[in-house]
């Protein structure tokens, strides 16, 4: 074992310790009861049972799905589920929950039932463990199936239906291990048992990240269904899908590969140090269809259904018009998807700029819609002149509905090449390294910084000009005094207490069980009206001591390409939030799914930036129209749980403002977020909580980011390499506003300390202090504000 996994393991044992010493909600309680029970909300579980029905992804069936007799359900999953992922963005005490086996029965299946019963008090005898922090189970041990038991199972029906589990979590990565990304001996066997005494097989993956699907080719499976981790209401799901009661209309949000090793991204992954993105702008379905499209099983968007569709259309100046008839024999829900090929040499030979999900069109029926497309998604990054361009020269048009089958409806042709977003240089690599070209080689070296940053902070130094005046914040929030007027009257031990948080998780200042409390952090604060708010972990619902909704994992959700239906979740979860006392959701999470193995991927929605951002956009909607704010994270190319913190993702200019920033973009323009997590890792060579270029430069300066960032909780301990400034200086000088829980792992205020050099050489200024603190301000005003409307609607 390598020094780093050792670490690794060891910093895992320390945390399972803090979270007994402490008590602290911060562990895996997947099926522990709530400290005050709270009924479900009014309409959240059909809402979730919808998602994950239109989540789920058929990739393939042989005429076996849906069910209409008696069938044998097989595989531990089926009462033991994974519901979703663990850590941090998973552990919510739900309500209730669905196993498989329950679901099924709901919907009035009839099973082999002494089969059913052995699984459960299989179940019972063996109960399920988890694991710990960072070393979690990520399969179950399966029953042994005995021979008699499977002849009498056979006596009753033809059909099987086996159900396969995984976990996934933070902290930990997959492995190409069996019992990770491949089958184990126990579940080879069962499946091989299972498929020579029944003719008819089905099977159901019950995952948070791909896996292995080799075994799809070494036994006669007739149909193979993509469950995805469903939610508290994953059985309900289950039950209506096999039975035919929902029709499955999932489009996959990655790219199957035939092997692990065909994926772009599999060479430059897992490193402890650093990995460098050499892959480059070619990952996932961008380098299978540009380079290797017969090292795909399924393609990026690809899913069937229980009907068939036709699609035909035509792009005209943006627009494409599109028609989808039903031919088949049930009613379903139909998703027609827009790639463009652009001109330059070096682009991907597909790239998604549009997509739309049709409402339920019935057998026969016609559904018709258009979908608009912009400058910006037919445009590539040019280092040499820091702007995004369209090339001269011909561009195609394609829809359909997936990557694969889409056909060409459309071309255009630029005679000069023009500029459509003028930017400057941010976060080139310190180095440049040899990246993918079009042919799948490594060609070129990226473009490295030529900038020269020290100068560009100097100049960017805010001046002090407001003074002072004392107030209450309700005034501020009332427009009776400015921000700036406020800042100005505290004094610089609360001006620094601004920039923390309530100093550890569980604060007495908020909602038991929370993840941290920010904003009117000390007694001075309060009396001065500056609200505390309660922070609580997402995506997967909201993580408090109190029962909350689990929610389907977020690449099931992307897998229904339905931004409506995400929003309407969470806004769901926003009224959930308003009743449970949590003010910031710390959700959605959107860094991409750049390798099958990263351990978070059941957190993030998808490979492709485009329906990422889109799909993060709309939950940041949903909470908004609820009154709550979000917390989009992590920001940026959290790609990797192994050495997280330490880690450097190395990404050339081009495919960070491609892929990996474009997902924010896409979120922080169109969802308009109040709050945005950094993230962990170092990106190119600077931890993301020091980024100035990341914060400073794009998000406030490029893209008119106007709320407050914070940290991902704790940070690591660091100095500017331009100026004498480090740890909590360094991280204001970047623009990154709060640092999160506040204190060290016991809740202490001694972490880093808060020299901030002010008014030393290089030091902070009393300037970026206030700034600092305006920005917080801001952004509390805003959310306060926004509560009141809500509550006077409500009214």
């Amino acid at each position: 074992m390598s020094w780093v996994k050792t670490k690794q393991r060891i910093k895992n044992f320390f945390a399972r310790v803090y979270f007994s010493l402490t008590k602290s909600a911060l562990r895996q309680t997947e099926n522990a009861a709530s400290d005050g029970a709270c009924a479900p909300t009014e309409g959240m579980g059909e809402l979730l049972a919808r998602a994950a029905c239109e989540g789920a992804v058929l990739l393939k069936n042989d005429g076996l799905l849906p069910l209409s007799g008696k069938f044998a359900l097989f595989g531990r999953a089926q009462t033991d589920p994974f519901y979703t992922g663990y850590g941090s963005g998973g552990d919510v005490i739900k309500p209730y929950c669905v196993n498989l086996l329950e679901g099924a029965r709901r919907a009035g299946a009839s099973l082999a039932e002494e089969l059913a019963q052995s699984y459960e008090a299989f179940s019972q005898e063996h109960p399920a463990r988890r694991g710990n922090w960072g070393e979690w189970a990520r399969c179950l041990p399966e029953m042994p199936l005995k021979q008699e038991l499977l002849a009498r199972a056979r006596e009753e029906t033809d059909t099987a239906v086996v159900v396969l589990g995984r976990a996934s979590g933070e902290d930990m990565e997959h492995e190409l291990k069996k019992g990770s990304y491949y089958l184990t001996d126990e579940e080879r066997e069962m499946l091989s048992a299972v498929c020579a005494r029944f003719p008819r097989v089905a099977v159901a993956l019950n995952i948070g990240s791909p896996i292995d699907l080799s075994f799809a080719d070494e036994f006669p499976i007739g149909a193979l269904l993509l469950l995805w981790q469903g939610g508290m209401e994953a059985g309900t799901a289950f039950g209506r899908l096999l039975l035919g009661q929902a029709n499955p209309c999932g489009k996959l949000c990655d790219t199957l590969a035939l092997r692990y090793e065909d994926h772009p991204s599999a060479p430059y992954f897992g490193n402890a140090d650093y990995n460098e993105y050499a892959e480059d702008v070619f990952m996932g379905y961008r380098g299978f269809e540009t380079f290797s499209p017969d090292r795909v099983r399924y393609p990026f968007g690809f899913g069937l259904s229980y009907t068939s569709f036709s699609v035909s259309a035509k792009f005209q100046t943006g627009v494409v018009k599109f028609r989808v008839q039903n031919t088949g024999k049930r009613a379903g829900k139909a998703v027609v998807q827009v790639y463009v090929k652009k001109p330059f040499e070096g682009c991907p030979a597909r790239e998604l700029v549009g997509f739309c999900k049709t409402e339920e069109i019935p057998a026969g029926g016609k559904a018709a819609g258009e979908i608009a497309t912009d400058a910006r998604s037919f445009s590539r990054y040019d280092p040499a002149r820091s702007a995004f361009v369209m090339d001269a020269g011909e561009y195609a048009v394609y829809a359909g509905e997936d990557v694969r089958s889409a056909a060409e409806i459309g071309r255009f042709r630029l005679r000069e090449t023009r500029v459509t977003c003028p930017l400057s240089e941010q976060c080139a690599p310190q180095r440049g390294f040899p990246v993918l070209d079009a042919s799948g080689k490594l060609g070129k070296a990226c473009p490295a910084a030529k900038k020269d940053l020290k100068a560009e902070i100097l100049s960017a130094l805010p001046a002090v000009a407001e003074e002072g005046e004392d107030g209450d914040f309700s005034e501020v929030v009332g427009g009776r005094l400015s921000v700036e007027r406020f800042a100005a009257s505290l004094p610089t031990d609360e001006l620094f207490a601004l920039s923390r948080g309530a100093l550890k998780m569980d604060s007495p200042l908020g909602a038991r069980g929370n993840a941290g409390v920010m904003g009117g952090v000390t007694d001075y604060l309060r009396r001065r009206g500056v609200p505390a708010l309660t922070m609580t972990d997402g995506p997967s619902g909201i993580r408090l001591k109190t029962a909350s909704s689990l929610l389907p994992i977020a690449s099931l959700l992307a897998c229904t390409f339905d931004p409506a239906l995400v929003e309407e979740i969470y806004g769901m979860v926003g009224k959930e939030m308003r009743a449970r006392g949590s003010h910031v959701l710390l959700a959605p999470a959107l860094n991409l799914h750049r390798n099958p193995l990263c351990g978070r991927n059941f957190e993030y929605f998808s490979e492709d930036p485009y329906l990422s951002g889109k799909l993060a956009a709309a939950a940041v909607r949903g909470l908004n129209g609820a009154g709550v704010s979000a917390c989009p994270k992590h920001f940026a190319c959290n790609n990797q749980e192994f050495n997280r913190s330490r880690n450097d993702a190395r990404v050339s200019e081009r495919a960070l403002r491609e892929l990996y920033l474009y997902a924010f973009e896409i979120c922080v323009k169109e969802g308009k977020p109040d709050f945005l997590m950094t993230s962990y890792n170092k990106l190119n060579g600077v931890h993301a909580h020091y980024h100035y270029e990341l914060v400073r430069g794009i998000l406030r300066g490029e893209w008119g980011f106007r709320g407050c960032v914070i940290t991902d909780w704790w940070m690591q301990s660091g100095k500017c390499p331009h100026f004498g400034v480090k740890n909590n200086a360094y991280r204001i000088r970047a623009g990154v506003n709060v640092l999160m829980p506040g204190g060290d792992y016991l809740g202490k205020n001694v972490q880093f300390g808060k020299s901030l050099r002010l008014g030393k050489a290089d030091g902070l200024t009393r300037g970026e202090l206030l700034r600092n603190a305006c920005e917080i301000l801001h952004t509390l005003a805003a959310v306060s504000a926004k509560r009141d409307r809500e509550e006077d609607h409500v009214v």
